[in-house]
């Protein structure tokens, strides 16, 4: 991970070169503090995607402890709950 100030960010085509061959994030201070991150779009969406997968692997996995534990209703149950709940 790289740390430069925001006064790097001046010679954009420099910045941008420097940003598309990192491996990772570059951190942009302003002031000696962090100020924001900059990645490639490639970086972002692999991060979006390890996000989203987070988030996917937490919810199969409380669907199969509830599984476990007995806390199931019939699909056409469901449906016909909802249906009547809404008039549909």
């Amino acid at each position: 991970m790289k740390v430069v100030p925001i006064t790097d960010m001046k010679d954009t085509a420099a910045f941008s070169r420097m940003i598309e061959t990192e491996d990772g994030p570059v951190i942009v201070t302003k002031n000696g503090r962090e100020s924001m991150v900059v990645l490639t779009p490639a970086a972002f969406e692999a991060l979006r995607l390890e996000s989203a997968r987070t988030v996917l692997y937490e919810r199969i996995d409380r669907a199969e402890q509830d599984f476990a534990a007995g806390r199931v209703v019939d699909g056409f149950e469901a449906m016909g709950r909802i249906r009547e709940k809404y008039g549909l």
